[in-house]
């Protein structure tokens, strides 16, 4: 079962172990009362970089902000600049400090004490959340540190790392993925402070092998060969490689129902009101669907005017999003409750993605079953995308359109009477529905959304008139501009051996989409 954040307070200082000439300075530059690294508790420090991870995932400038509205899932009324990729430079340091020296450093230091206490669980885990968090760098920027990024806790001259290609760091996550699945164990320790999985190896071994064929799906265009070696193996074998069977294998963070252990965008809701859903997804799900897609009820409240499902265009200027349609407060659609309480689980990693991973990979050859199989994923993807909202989506639609039925009823409803129905006449018209559907279901996962977007181009979205990249969506996230004077040299290398035009080229292409 899912464990919850427990409500305490975690306060852990790394120590430094600085190298220095002479054996009596050391001795005296080592403080007898801080914990060497082997002394330290590893549960304390998962707890604390499960929450500090998905919490940057979900942070309202960068998951939902560069995010959700560059995706088009949501868009701002108020304060509409990142909704025109006018983004916020101390957001991107932020980030890139958060993953690195924060969670990052915290999952190395697991890493360390369990090879040097021999915890093979704890060393698998720290794979597979050290896999999350480099694989989010890299897909945002391009080439990131990575062999280099980690040494500063051993010694305090290696600040100055250097950046490794792309497809490096992704060969290397996913062969410390699949150490990570033959590491974990029920015959080794105990996981504890696992806020995540409640300690369960399986669920850890099924996130393990999930995330790496997200990451092998990624890379297919540049390696079709391994890609499909992969991919086939362990899809053959699910008893060496388990994967999500179901939305009880989610990887989501549940939140508690009060702050600091709430949700991000809840909190935020308590002080500001201006995200609202942006008008490209209420087009496909409403407007624009001959039926309805029923998940709108979760998606969206009712516009507070019209009373209807009322989307805002994504990247108006701030005076003209207030003004929409009179007033754009009230006449357009809130995200809905769903997303802005508390609880609201942060999902790193969904059985419905998974299933569309898969239905793609089926028609694309690198798994074996052609159409027939990829419908058998596409369908398990859409049923699973509905069911993860249950009885929600059932209490909305009766509330709402004096609708009832079970969730597989409504589902089932989407797939007969709106767009919902699988199109196997080629693969072009099977991949754009997965796609689609993919888009669709990943509602909120905003960072990992804009990803597959960038990757897909589906669905076809249009920028913003009055963006601020010209009529292009951007392909990739700015390098924070702290790096320019941190790490110069390096980042600029990185910058050129990309053919990027700057640190901040919003239109660069990263490795597996170029």
């Amino acid at each position: 079962m899912k464990n919850k954040i427990y409500s305490i307070l975690i306060l852990f200082t790394g120590l430094l172990i600085l190298n220095s000439c002479t054996k009596d300075f050391e001795k005296i530059n080592t403080n007898g009362n801080a914990p060497a690294a082997e002394q330290a508790a590893p549960d304390m420090l998962l707890t604390l970089s499960i929450e500090s991870l998905t919490d940057r995932v979900y942070d309202i400038f960068l998951g939902h902000e560069m995010g959700s509205c560059w995706v088009q899932h949501m868009a701002k009324v108020q304060y509409t600049d990142e909704d025109r990729y006018i983004y916020r430079p101390d957001v991107v340091n932020g980030t890139w400090t958060s993953l690195y020296a924060r969670s990052g450093m915290d999952i190395e230091t697991i890493r360390r004490i369990a090879v040097s206490k021999d915890l093979k669980n704890y060393k698998a885990v720290a794979y597979v959340l050290r896999a999350y968090g480099v694989s989010l760098l890299t897909d945002m920027f391009g080439d990131v540190p990575y062999t280099e990024a980690f040494k500063a806790i051993d010694d305090i001259t290696a600040t100055l790392p250097k950046y490794d290609t792309q497809e490096s760091i992704y060969r290397d996550l996913i062969a410390k993925l699949d150490s990570a699945n033959i590491l974990l164990s029920d015959d080794n320790e105990t996981i504890n402070g696992d806020i995540l999985f409640d300690g369960d190896v399986t669920s850890w071994k099924k996130f393990a092998n999930s995330l790496r064929l997200r990451l092998l799906l990624r890379m297919s265009a540049k390696d079709v060969g391994f890609v499909t070696s992969e991919m086939s193996k362990m899809v053959a074998d699910p008893d060496t490689y388990p994967i999500f069977e179901s939305n009880a294998d989610n990887a989501d963070l549940v939140y508690l129902g009060s702050a600091p252990n709430n949700n991000p965008i809840n909190e935020n809701r308590k002080t500001r009101d201006d995200h609202r859903v942006s008008k490209t997804i209420i087009d496909v799900m409403w407007t624009t669907n001959p039926n309805v897609d029923w998940r709108i009820v979760v998606y969206a409240n009712l516009a507070a005017g019209p009373s209807d499902y009322v989307g805002l265009p994504n990247g108006l200027l701030a005076a003209d999003a207030l003004n929409y349609n009179g007033n754009g407060l009230k006449e357009t659609c809130k995200i809905g409750d769903y997303f802005t309480s508390a609880s609201c689980p942060g999902m790193l990693m969904s059985y419905a993605e998974l299933q569309y991973i898969l239905a793609e990979a089926a028609v694309k050859g690198y798994v074996p079953g052609g159409m027939a199989k990829a419908e058998e994923y596409y369908l398990a993807g859409l049923f699973g995308s509905y069911r993860q909202y249950g009885d929600v989506l059932i209490a909305n639609a009766a509330d709402i359109f004096g609708q009832e039925g079970t969730i597989d009823d409504f589902a089932q409803d989407y797939i007969d009477n709106s767009i919902g129905a699988f199109d196997n006449s080629s693969m072009d018209a099977a991949l754009e529905i997965i796609g689609r559907e993919k888009w669709l279901a990943m509602f909120d996962q905003g960072l990992q959304a804009f990803i597959e977007y960038r990757r897909t181009g589906i669905p076809a979205l249009e920028a913003p008139e009055k963006g601020n990249n010209g009529t292009a969506v951007p392909s990739r996230y700015p390098y924070p501009t702290d790096e320019r004077s941190r790490n110069g040299a390096n980042l600029g290398a990185a910058v050129t051996s990309q053919g990027f035009s700057s640190l901040d080229d919003l239109n660069g292409k990263v490795w597996w989409n170029n």
